[in-house]
This record gives C-alpha cells, sequence and structure tokens, in this order.
C-alpha cells in the first residue's frame, strides 16, 4: 500500500514516519532516521523543510531555499537543481527527527546553525555532497565484489 501522507495529515494533522532517500543528506540519512511533520498552516520560511506532493504523486521533503509570492524554490541539502513548487503543492512541515536516539526539533539552535553553515557556502556544500555519494559509490561496489565472490564459493 502507498503511503498517503496527505490524508493522514489532514485527519491527525501530524504524522511521523522514515523517509528514504539521500536528497536530505546530511540532516536525514536514507531510511534510518524517523520524523515529525505538521500539517501546514500558513506560508513556509526560507529554511523550512516542506513535505510536498509532485504531480506524479511522489511525496518529497526538501528544504525552503527561497519564498516566492506563489510558491517555493526547494532544494534537497544534498542536491544541486532546484525545484520550484506551487503554494497548494506543499502539505507539511518538519517539526523535528530523531538523531541518534535524541529527538531534534527545528527549533534547536544548534539545528538551525548546522542548517545556516550547510548553505552558507554552496560551493563548500557541494563539495562535500560530491565526495560523500562519491565514496557511497565505492562502499556499493565493493559490497557487490564480496556478494559475487560470496555467491561463486
Amino acid at each position: 500500500m502507498k503511503n498517503d501522507y496527505k490524508t493522514e495529515l489532514e485527519k491527525k494533522g501530524i504524522i511521523g514516519f522514515v523517509p528514504g532517500g539521500n536528497s536530505m543528506w546530511p540532516t536525514l540519512k536514507d531510511k534510518s532516521q524517523s520524523v515529525v511533520v505538521r500539517k501546514k498552516e500558513g506560508r513556509l520560511n526560507k529554511y523550512d523543510v516542506g513535505l510536498f506532493l509532485r504531480d506524479d504523486n511522489t511525496y518529497v521533503m526538501h528544504r525552503v531555499i527561497k519564498v516566492l509570492p506563489d510558491g517555493y524554490i526547494f532544494l534537497g541539502d544534498s542536491q544541486i537543481t532546484p525545484e520550484k513548487v506551487s503554494e497548494e503543492n506543499v502539505i507539511g512541515v518538519l517539526v523535528g527527527f530523531n538523531r541518534k536516539n535524541k529527538f531534534i526539533s527545528v527549533e534547536d539552535e544548534s539545528y538551525k546553525k548546522e542548517v545556516y553553515k550547510l548553505f552558507k557556502n554552496d560551493k563548500k556544500r557541494l563539495k562535500r555532497v560530491k565526495r560523500h555519494f562519491f565514496i557511497l559509490g565505492v562502499k556499493s561496489k565493493i559490497k557487490r565484489i564480496f556478494k559475487k565472490e560470496k555467491a561463486n564459493d
């Protein structure tokens, strides 16, 4: 069954789930951290993490990097291509997440400093992202080699 976060947010006002994907690295790690999202009430602000629904009915959580009169420009923390999203497609906003068994609120000052530092220097952010995904690729290749060798034994 496909997740229907929009309906759940409309019913409950707040939901928790474990997101997948690497687009919000280093803030969120693929399938290893639970998040708490509340229903969007009013406009989002720069650096909020919004939950939105793409036209193909895919849910995405990315960060607002620019507020527009009729929507937002979103960008995943480890992404290079921004995405324009209309106001009506944004359904929720991140309240907080679990990291190493500790709940981190988006209101936490250390979290805010982390976000500011991440986006203060985009060249540095992109360099860090490229390094991270290079390392992930190397690890993946090593795993495939060992898996292949194990299958041949």
